[in-house]
C-alpha cells in the first residue's frame, strides 16, 4: 500500500470532495496499480483490468462529494474494486454461456454473423455520435485511429489523465447504451438457433 500518512490522505480526500482534479489525479496515480493488479489477478485479462481501473476511478470521481467523510481510502477502494470486478465477471460469464450455446450451433452461417457485425457497427456508430464532442473525438482517436492516451493528449493539448477520464466516461456511456442491443442480438441468434 502507498506510504502516504493518514493526514496527507485525509487532505487529498477533502480536496477531492470539493472537486479538485489535482487531488483526483494524485489519488489515481497513487492507487491505480493496486486496482489493476487486483483485477489482473482475478480476471487474468489485461484489457478487463485496464477497464476496471477506468470504471473504478470513474465511480470514485462521480461520488467525490462524499469522500471527505471516509476514514480509510484503501478500504473504500478495495470494496469498490472487489464489487466491480466480481460484477464484471458475473456479467461476462452470463454472456459467455449464451455465446457458447449460439456459436456451437451449425445452423448459423457466416452470413448471419456478418449481418450481426454490420448491424452492431451501425448501432455503435450511432451511439458514438451521441457522445459529447470532446469524448467523441477522444474515443475515435483511441479506438478508430489506434492512438495512445499520451498521443491524444499531445494532439489535443490536454493532460493524459484528462484523456483517460474522458475515455472512461465514453466507454461507460457506450456500454450502457449498447447493452439493450446486445440482448436483442442474442435473442435473434437464439431464435435462429431454434429454427422457428
Amino acid at each position: 500500500m502507498p506510504s502516504n500518512s493518514s493526514s496527507d490522505q485525509k487532505k487529498l480526500l477533502l480536496e477531492l470532495s470539493q472537486g479538485s482534479e489535482l487531488a483526483f489525479t494524485a489519488l489515481y496515480n497513487q492507487y491505480k496499480h493496486i486496482v489493476y493488479a487486483t483485477a489482473l489477478r482475478i480476471t487474468k485479462s489485461v484489457i478487463q483490468s485496464e477497464e476496471a481501473v477506468q470504471d473504478v476511478f470513474l465511480k470514485i470521481w462521480l461520488s467525490h462529494q462524499n469522500l471527505g467523510e471516509i476514514d480509510s481510502f484503501e478500504n473504500y477502494l478495495f470494496i469498490i474494486s472487489r464489487n466491480h470486478i466480481f460484477n464484471t465477471i458475473k456479467k461476462i460469464a452470463r454472456e459467455s454461456t449464451l455465446m457458447t450455446e449460439i456459436t456451437s450451433n451449425d445452423t448459423l452461417s457466416d452470413t448471419d454473423h456478418g449481418i450481426k457485425d454490420d448491424q452492431y457497427n451501425i448501432i455503435l456508430n450511432k451511439i458514438v455520435q451521441q457522445l459529447p464532442p470532446q469524448q467523441q473525438k477522444i474515443y475515435k482517436m483511441a479506438k478508430w485511429e489506434g492512438l495512445s492516451h499520451q498521443k491524444i493528449g499531445e494532439d489535443l493539448g490536454i493532460s493524459t489523465e484528462t484523456v483517460k477520464k474522458h475515455m472512461a466516461q465514453a466507454l461507460k456511456f457506450i456500454r450502457h447504451k449498447i447493452s439493450p442491443y446486445m440482448n436483442m442480438f442474442l435473442s435473434v441468434l437464439l431464435f435462429l438457433k431454434s429454427g422457428l
